[in-house]
C-alpha cells in the first residue's frame, strides 16, 4: 500500500468513526447545562465534529494533490515502522484495559513511563516529567474546568479528598483536606517538576551567556600574529 493510497484510507475510515461518535454521543445532552456546565455528550461530540472537519478536509487535499503524501508512491511503511506500531497499539490497548481494572491516572502513568522512556527513549528527567504533569493536567481540565469525572477504578475512594477541596465552602474546609496526601503530594510533585526545568533552562542561559566567542577568541588570537607579520 502506498502512501497516497494510505491517506485516503485512513481519511475515509476516521471520517466513518467520527460520524458514528457522533451519533451516539448525540443521545445524551451535548450543550451548556446551566448550572452543572457541559453536558455529558458535549466533549465527545464536539471532538468527533473536529476529527471529522479534519478528515473532510484531508480527503479534499487528496483529490487536489496539495500535500506531499497525496502524490506519494512510496511504501506506506518499513518493517520498522510496522514493529514501532504494532508496539504502540498494544500499549494503547493495555492503557484501556488498564482504565478499567487500575483507573484512568495510573493507567496513564504507566503508559507514558513505557511509551516515553522505553519506545521514545527519552531521559528520565522529560519521563517522569510528563508522568506526572499530563495525568494533573488532565484532572484539573476534566474534573475541576468541566466537571466530568473520569473512571478511577478502585482507586475512586481516594479521590474523595480532592472532590472535598474542589466543592469546599470556605476556607476551614479546604484546610481540612490537607491531611490527605492525595490533596497535596500531586501539587508538591508538579511544583517540584516546574521548578527542576526553569532551573535547567537558567542554567542553559547562563551557560550560553558566558560562552566566549569562538570566531572573536581566535580573531584576537590571530590578529597580532598578523600585524607582526606585516611589521
Amino acid at each position: 500500500m502506498s502512501v497516497r493510497t494510505a491517506e485516503l484510507l485512513f481519511a475515509v475510515i476516521l471520517a466513518f468513526c467520527s460520524i458514528g461518535l457522533m451519533i451516539k454521543s448525540s443521545e445524551l445532552h451535548i450543550g451548556w447545562i446551566e448550572g452543572e456546565g457541559p453536558g455529558s455528550g458535549a466533549w465527545p461530540f464536539w471532538l468527533s465534529a473536529g476529527m471529522l472537519l479534519t478528515c473532510l478536509l484531508t480527503i479534499y487535499r487528496w483529490f487536489k494533490k496539495i500535500t506531499p503524501e497525496s502524490v506519494n508512491l512510496n511504501p506506506y511503511m518499513s518493517k520498522d515502522t510496522v514493529m514501532v506500531v504494532g508496539v504502540s497499539a498494544f500499549a494503547i490497548l493495555g492503557l484501556l484495559i488498564g482504565i478499567q481494572f487500575l483507573g484512568i491516572y495510573i493507567s496513564l502513568i504507566v503508559f507514558l513511563l513505557f511509551y516515553l522512556r522505553f519506545i521514545g527513549h527519552h531521559s528520565w528527567a522529560l519521563t517522569l516529567s510528563l508522568a506526572i504533569f499530563i495525568p494533573f493536567f488532565i484532572f484539573c481540565l476534566f474534573e475541576v474546568a468541566l466537571t466530568i469525572p473520569l473512571p478511577k477504578a478502585f482507586t475512586d475512594p481516594a479521590f474523595y479528598p480532592v472532590y472535598d477541596l474542589i466543592y469546599a465552602q470556605n476556607t476551614k474546609d479546604m484546610l481540612a483536606t490537607a491531611q490527605y496526601s492525595i490533596v497535596f503530594l500531586p501539587i508538591i510533585a508538579v511544583i517540584i517538576v516546574i521548578a527542576y526545568w526553569l532551573r535547567h533552562w537558567f542554567r542553559r542561559r547562563r551557560s550560553k551567556a558566558t560562552v566566549p566567542d569562538i570566531a572573536a577568541v581566535s580573531d584576537s588570537a590571530t590578529r597580532p600574529a598578523s600585524e607582526g607579520e606585516a611589521s
